[in-house]
Formats: C-alpha cells, sequence, structure tokens
C-alpha cells in the first residue's frame, strides 16, 4: 500500500467505520477517479473493525435500522444481495431488519470494492493542525509514530465509542472494584471467564444494548438482573422516523439556539429504549429479573478469591447478593474534547461547543476552520437525532456533496 507521508491530499476522512466508509463509496462511485485525491484514516488495519468488535461483543443478533439504510447509495443493495444468496429469511419483521451477520457479509463484499481504490490507510491521527493561509492544503495529520501528510479538507467520521459515559455514582464502585464493574464497552457476551460461574449478572441501564446483553447472557444460562431508573420503554426504532423526512430536518434548521436543538435531540432520543421482540424475550424468560424504576443504593465486596469476586448490591427495591459482574450499558456521552488529536483546534481557535458537541454551519463545517467537516455523532447539531445512525450517513452527504466535489 502506498504509503501517505510527505503526500498532499486533497480530501481526507479520519475514521473508517460506517459514516466514514459510506461517505468515500459514494464519492468514488459517483467519481472514480477520486480515488488518488481521497484517504481514510482509521487507527485500526481494516475498515469496520470497531462497529464489528461492538456488535460481537454485545451478542447483537439483528441490527435495528431497516434493510435500506446501509454503507452504499443503493436502497435495495442489501436485499438484492440477500437474494443473489438465498438469504432472505435473515430479513427480520416487520421492517426487514438484517441479521447483523448478513450486514456484515453485504459490507464485506462492498469493503472489496474499496480496498480496489486502495484508499484506506491504517493510520491513528494523533495532532490535527490547520495552518490557515498555507496554501492549497492547510491541514497537517500526524500519526502516533510521527509520520504526517497534509490534506485540503478534512471530514470527521468519529462516532462516541471512544466516549463511554460512567454515572459519577458509579464512579467510586468502579474504581473500587475494576474487574468486576465494567462498563459495556469493556464486556463480550461469549466471555469465558470464570469469574461469572454462578453468580448473578446485573446490568444497568435500559436501552437497547442493556436488553441485548441481558438476552444474549440469560439464552447462555446466566442469571441477569436487569436494572433501570425509569420504566422500561418499547420501541421499534430508537428516534421517530419523521427524522429522516424534510418536514422536521426543516424545523429543525430553523431553531436557530443550539442549545434548544440539543434539548429537542434528547427528547427524541430519550435515554433509550428496547426493541419488541427482545423486551417479549426479557419478559418471558425465567432467569432474567426486570428491575425497572429502580436506582443502586452501594455495591460492596462480600467474598473474594483468586478466581472470583462477590459483590452485594443495595438497590431501592431490594438487595442482590451473588453478584459476579455489574455491567454499566450506560451507553456514551460524545464530547469533542475528548479527543486528543482536536484539542489543539478546539482550544486555538474557540470552537463553540454545547455539552460537548460542536455547532455546525449548515454545510456540516466546524468553524471557524475553514474545510474542517463533521458526519456522525459529531453533527447532530445540524443533522438532527438520527445523525450517528446509518441513515446519518446518507443525510451527512448530502450536505458535504457539492463541497466535497469542488474539493477534488
Amino acid at each position: 500500500m502506498k504509503t501517505l507521508a510527505h503526500r498532499n491530499i486533497p480530501i481526507t476522512i479520519i475514521g473508517g467505520g460506517i459514516h466514514g466508509v459510506s461517505i468515500a463509496i459514494r464519492l468514488l462511485r459517483e467519481i472514480p477517479t477520486a480515488a488518488n485525491r481521497l484517504a481514510i484514516v482509521d487507527r485500526y488495519p481494516l475498515p469496520l473493525t470497531q462497529w464489528r468488535r461492538k456488535t460481537e461483543r454485545q451478542g447483537m443478533t439483528f441490527l435495528r435500522s431497516p434493510a435500506v439504510h446501509h454503507i452504499t447509495p443503493d436502497a435495495l443493495g442489501i436485499v438484492e444481495y440477500a437474494e443473489r444468496h438465498n438469504r432472505t429469511d435473515e430479513f427480520a419483521p416487520p421492517y426487514a431488519q438484517p441479521s447483523t451477520q448478513l450486514f456484515w457479509d453485504f459490507c464485506r463484499t462492498m469493503l472489496t470494492e474499496l480496498a480496489a481504490y486502495r484508499v484506506y490507510h491504517q493510520f491513528e491521527v494523533a495532532k490535527l493542525r490547520w495552518d490557515k493561509g498555507a496554501g492549497k492544503f492547510p491541514f497537517r495529520l500526524i500519526s502516533t509514530n510521527h509520520t504526517g501528510f497534509r490534506s485540503s479538507c478534512v471530514i470527521l467520521a468519529i462516532g462516541a465509542d471512544d466516549c463511554a459515559y460512567i454515572p459519577p455514582e458509579f464512579t467510586q464502585w468502579q474504581r473500587k472494584y475494576p474487574k468486576t464493574v465494567l462498563h459495556a464497552s469493556q464486556f463480550t457476551v461469549d466471555s469465558k471467564d470464570k469469574r461469572d460461574s454462578g453468580g448473578k449478572i446485573v446490568i444497568v441501564g435500559g436501552g437497547l444494548t442493556a436488553g441485548t446483553l441481558a438476552r444474549n447472557l440469560g439464552e447462555r444460562g446466566h442469571n441477569v438482573v436487569l436494572i433501570a431508573r425509569k420504566e422500561l420503554k418499547t420501541e421499534q426504532f430508537d428516534f421517530p422516523p419523521i427524522w429522516l423526512g424534510p418536514k422536521a430536518l426543516t424545523e429543525f434548521a430553523n431553531e436557530t439556539d443550539f442549545r434548544r436543538r440539543y434539548d429537542i435531540i434528547q427528547q427524541n432520543r430519550g435515554e433509550g429504549s428496547i426493541t419488541p421482540d427482545i423486551m417479549e424475550t426479557l419478559v418471558s424468560t425465567s432467569n432474567i429479573d426486570l428491575y425497572p424504576k429502580t436506582c443502586i443504593r452501594n455495591i460492596v465486596a462480600t467474598e473474594e478469591s483468586a478466581s472470583a469476586q462477590r459483590l452485594q448490591i443495595e438497590t431501592t427495591r431490594s438487595t442482590i447478593t451473588d453478584v459476579s459482574r455489574v455491567i454499566l450499558a450506560t451507553g456514551y456521552q460524545f464530547d469533542l474534547r475528548r479527543y486528543g488529536f482536536l484539542k489543539e483546534l478546539i482550544s486555538k481557535y474557540q470552537m463553540p461547543l454545547v455539552r460537548g458537541l460542536p455547532c455546525l454551519d449548515g454545510d456540516l463545517q466546524l468553524r471557524p476552520v475553514q474545510n474542517l467537516f463533521g458526519s456522525g455523532t459529531i453533527a447532530q447539531l445540524q443533522v438532527g437525532p438520527a445523525s450517528g445512525n446509518i441513515a446519518g450517513a446518507s443525510l451527512a452527504y448530502e450536505r458535504l456533496r457539492e463541497t466535497l466535489l469542488r474539493c477534488l
């Protein structure tokens, strides 16, 4: 693979996840010759690595998004792929959500197409600098191993995976029991760690990750307790589908107060919900106990050996004993300041933020820096509640398209 060192690249996408790959495929399909002027950089050797690890870690068997939302501009792309391979039974009713394996196999085919262009590079960005007035390539990207290159236009296709949220009341218990109180991003469903043998697994959270983990651990024979601060909500999607249409997006764009936009996003995404099929399993599985409208008051160790630690959890409902794990399925809280390679830019140019989210302009540009754009979770204050989802990649590309074509 051709090295990036000392090159001048017109368009650089930082992030090889769903959004970064989707934007690149759309651009290359429109202009195949853009391959020589485009680079996707990511810390992992292969695209979509973090997405695949996340779904495997949770034990996710079906996506929440319908089949029309995927990484290419062809609305029926994954459906046609399933038909060609006699796998149409891998769409879940009622909205044809693809199985995780089908979605990954389809993506792998698309990644073969992407690989032919040789635009993906393993390159972990340590510093991103903007030398205003430095000419046609004002951005300087420097890797963790001190190599670098320049670019005219940079798209931040970074999600919230590096921003795991630990509720303040749990920080003391996580410090005290670091091997037993874990965020969901640190836990794998098929873990063979002996510490789980015989003990209850307590999951904290009321969203899809919490429900998926509870279901899969329950199906593997574990005794599971799911604790949520509020009543568990059952929803097919994680935001109202109206947010994919022009009416809601136009009204959102007409709201000029970014703090109000943030509140609108929170109201529409809420604090998480569980799909009907998973909720049905949780309710009907005998070794899964649901504790809605419950808070944890204290966690103490009751037993510890070389291979296992047992905890006792005092809740507002009852005391749970013989707990082998506490998994915090408490989600992620995006904060641009948590990305070290951006700290210098944020500080130097005083980028306006609302709760860690940048106040992008209508073209998804992170003002006042010119030709620095965002897609995915980072673009929520412009794209709305769907921004971080698979469908959000299409919405972002529609905004970015004209600018990207000019940069080429």
